[in-house]
């Protein structure tokens, strides 16, 4: 069957629960962006972060409703309580929503505790968009699952599902106990709580500094960016390791985070030399896996503690959100460490890891083939006369850095950067026959504009441009990821969207 470009705002599986929204033309995504009405009215679902799931809304509502406020009843509100829009936010625990609200500067007007969630409003304005971010930074929102239980009033069920996780994922975590593996809302919330770990740790010492090595996906490094007392530096280049040493030895420093390989540069640091620096001068090591995921690298020997998304590969039907993070228990501080992450995550929801549980164990095969179809996509797309260059993670100056932490034969994951001639990204896009949106390793080919969907802001204006230019990217980059699809398939879209 041809591959298509689904309509605007169509969501990727047909389920309630899916975590692909299309966006076909780079105008739906400016548009997107921008909050335009014209997309906006369409979309009931989405990347879970990003996409508040129409079910987390409703579910909002109606806790709402039974602790007896409503915009539908202005007469009815409590003495005090400001009129309607408000902003409600229903999170995981009671804990998580006054830490995020008093970081955001959020006054909170009332809360409503269902047995599974903790729901807090909040007046419309700055601080309720700045919670807003710190909810997507840390994954912290219920999710879509959670939210239609909550609806259908149903009794929580047992959690058979997150053993059965744990038990598929133990292989690619070795010397981790399968209790010990924490398995998160989001790849997200994974990094916040390794981020947090790792200052538990270190600030008592006085150590407040960050490295980011490496240009990180966006929401890793706003969480750098908002934390608290926290000072980030940016290494660019992740083979200059000499900068990240001038860095270490001033002794601050208390943790290096990097992804292998990273997103959408598909580059590797060494991560064995990393590591030494690191024991060298008293700063931990984080590794986010999540561009190849667990069972292409194994990245563990190297950190402290990996962080990984499981939306992606574990869940490659496209209708879970989910992570996890391991603590290497071979490090120093490993308990202590254990403790803190065990302490600040999100908890997978019971329903999620029932989904996620029939999935997982099929990680390793659907990467082998994913890392296959990448790397035949790949090779015909640099031989097109409109393309400049193709990125993956086994070509350019670190493909020897990623050689050393991928497993044998796995490859190098679903992922794969494009750069075309001047001016033809736009008409290229709107041109494929394909799912064009958010997320990648998953059964079915996706391709974005990845820094005008995450680097919105920088993308538009020239100073923006030039400095992602200075990192090395092309701001008009296509970022692909193969799926499951015959390749002749995925590469006719292709060749008919280059075709001048």
């Amino acid at each position: 069957m041809p591959l298509f470009s689904p309509a605007l705002g169509a969501t990727v599986p047909d389920s309630p629960h899916a975590t692909v929204v299309c966006l076909p033309t780079l105008a739906d995504v400016i548009a997107y962006e921008r909050k335009d009405p014209r997309v906006w009215s369409l979309i009931r679902a989405g990347y879970p972060r990003f996409v508040r799931n129409e079910l987390v809304t409703l579910a909002a509502e109606e806790l709402l409703r039974r602790c007896g406020i409503s915009p539908d009843w202005p007469e009815a509100l409590p003495p005090g309580f400001p009129s309607p829009p408000w902003a409600m936010f229903p999170l995981a625990r009671m804990d998580i929503a006054e830490r995020l609200a008093a970081q955001a500067g959020a006054r909170i007007l009332t809360y409503g505790i269902d047995p599974g969630f903790t729901l807090i409003v909040v007046e419309s304005g700055d601080a309720a968009t700045r919670l807003a971010k710190l909810v997507q930074h840390t994954g912290t929102l219920i999710s879509s699952r959670q939210a239609e239980a909550c609806l259908a009033d149903a009794p929580t069920a047992p959690d058979t599902g997150s053993p059965a996780v744990r038990a598929a994922l133990a292989p690619y975590f070795h010397g981790v106990a399968p209790d010990d593996l924490l398995l998160c809302s989001s790849g997200m919330n994974a990094v916040d709580a390794a981020l947090h770990a790792v200052d538990s740790v270190q600030a008592p010492a006085g150590r407040r500094v960050w490295i980011q090595l490496g240009w990180l996906y966006v929401d890793s490094i706003r969480l750098l960016e908002k934390n608290p007392g926290v000072e980030r530096r940016f290494v660019h280049d992740v083979t200059d390791l000499a900068a990240v040493e001038r860095h270490l030895a001033a002794g601050d420093v208390a943790g290096v985070l990097t992804e292998a390989p990273n997103n959408p540069q598909l580059q590797t640091a060494d991560l064995e030399a990393l590591r030494a620096l690191c024991d060298r001068h008293g700063a931990l090591l984080v590794v986010d896996s999540s561009s190849a995921g667990v069972a292409a690298t194994d990245t563990l020997p190297f950190a402290d503690l990996v962080a990984c998304s499981l939306t992606k590969y574990a869940a490659a039907a496209g209708d879970v959100m989910a992570g996890v993070l391991a603590v290497n228990p071979a490090r120093p501080h490993a308990a202590a460490l254990l403790a803190a992450a065990r302490a600040r995550h999100v908890p997978l929801h019971a329903l999620d890891a029932a989904a996620l549980a029939p999935q997982v164990v099929q990680v390793a095969q659907i990467t082998a083939k994913l890392s296959a179809n990448a790397a035949e996509l790949a090779r015909r797309l640099e031989a097109h006369p409109s393309v400049i260059r193709v990125r993956t993670a086994l070509t350019g100056p670190t493909a020897d850095h990623y050689r050393r932490i991928m497993r044998p034969g796995a490859g190098a994951g679903s992922l794969l950067t494009v750069e075309l001639r001047e001016g033809l990204m736009e008409r290229t896009y709107d041109r494929l026959g394909l799912i064009k949106g958010p997320s990648f390793g998953l059964a079915f080919t996706v391709v974005a504009p990845f820094m005008w969907l995450a680097h919105f802001e920088e993308v538009t204006n020239e100073q923006g441009r030039a400095r992602i230019r200075d990192a090395g990217l092309d701001p008009d980059l296509l970022r692909i990821s193969a799926g499951l699809e015959p390749v002749e398939e995925i590469w006719a879209a292709f060749a008919h969207a280059l075709d001048k």
